[in-house]
């Protein structure tokens, strides 16, 4: 099924995390590397997760690290940003982007083909990012946001889209235990299998 063309924009307005070992957590360059919803040379992306835990995933996930002792070695700065985008795709659960007519594994696929091509569609129809599935905690959720963001100090008010307040929380590492919990590189996603079998179910 192809996706909905217009599908219903919802809004964000609450603080999301990212880690990030520059002086500041967005990008306001095209993005050198590809990513899930970008490929290399695309306008600035900004990655964001809506709990520290799942921010900390993301990073262990991307770093392949699979043990505590690994994690203990970790000295990355965690951000904080105050986000407040009104036009995202909202694919937070497989059923949304089912409903939608995305195919919801593509959202946690180890290929980001599927979910670049529609990045971009995405940005054509004048979206400001969209909500996802994390591919590292199950469970967890992310916010991508299309284009570039410049971060303000905590407690100033924005008075242009683009700029976000943000202020970094921390710099060390996960907490004991979350590396148990993060779904590792080309091992099943428990919550993309969980929403297969309540399909089959209904479907059966």
């Amino acid at each position: 099924m192809a996706p909905d063309p217009n599908p219903e924009p919802v809004e964000f307005d609450d603080v999301a995390f990212r880690y990030s070992n520059y002086d500041t957590p967005f990008w306001a360059r095209p993005n050198s590397e590809s990513g899930r919803w970008h490929s290399a040379g695309d306008e600035p992306t900004q990655y964001l997760s809506t709990t520290v835990e799942g921010a900390w995933a993301e990073l262990i996930r991307t770093a392949e690290i699979s043990s505590e002792p690994e994690v203990a070695l970790i000295r990355m700065p965690m951000w904080a940003a105050q986000v407040h985008p009104k036009r995202l795709a909202d694919y937070r659960t497989f059923e949304r982007a089912a409903a939608a007519g995305f195919p919801p594994d593509a959202l946690v696929d180890e290929d980001y083909s599927r979910c670049q091509a529609e990045g971009r569609r995405l940005r054509a129809a004048g979206f400001q990012g969209v909500l996802s599935p994390s591919a590292a905690p199950p469970g967890g959720t992310n916010l991508t946001i299309f284009g570039l963001r410049i971060a303000l100090s905590w407690n100033v008010r924005p008075v242009l889209a683009s700029s976000i307040p943000a202020t970094e929380i921390a710099v060390g590492f996960p907490a004991q235990g979350i590396v148990d919990r993060v779904r590792q590189r080309r091992a099943p996603h428990t919550s993309l299998e969980a929403y297969i079998q309540r399909a089959r179910r209904l479907g059966g």
